[in-house]
């Protein structure tokens, strides 16, 4: 099998690009500049509240929970089982069943009362 003549010159080519583009990339990452800290550069702080539960977020207790959703607000009604940091093991009563599962309390869009 014989390669064309043509086709030579566009794998060099591509070849050739290839390396240019390597080279380019390589000068390109070595020429950043360190960050510098000191009195008049300091480093960005940032404070992360850690969101808590509603008070008294305690086993035994019930509790209504309103959404912030939108176009319909739902509200729903919970007995917690279990807390475990900022998660609690919730018992949603619902008209003929009860459904449990664990909810991450302090990040739930809406409000919590307790009954």
């Amino acid at each position: 099998m014989k390669i064309s003549e043509t086709r030579i010159p566009l794998l060099t080519g591509g070849l050739a690009l290839l390396a240019v583009l390597a080279v380019f990339g390589a000068q390109r990452g070595g020429s950043q500049q360190m960050a510098t800290v000191g009195i008049t550069t300091p480093l960005p702080v940032y404070v992360m509240n850690e969101p808590s539960m509603p008070d008294d977020f305690v086993p035994g207790s019930t509790w209504q929970f309103t959404t912030w959703s939108t176009p319909n607000a739902m509200t729903w009604s919970a007995r917690v089982e279990k807390v475990a940091g900022s998660w609690a093991l919730l018992s949603l009563q619902e008209t003929n069943r009860t459904t449990t599962g664990w909810y991450y309390i302090p990040q739930m869009p809406g409000r919590w009362e307790r009954r």
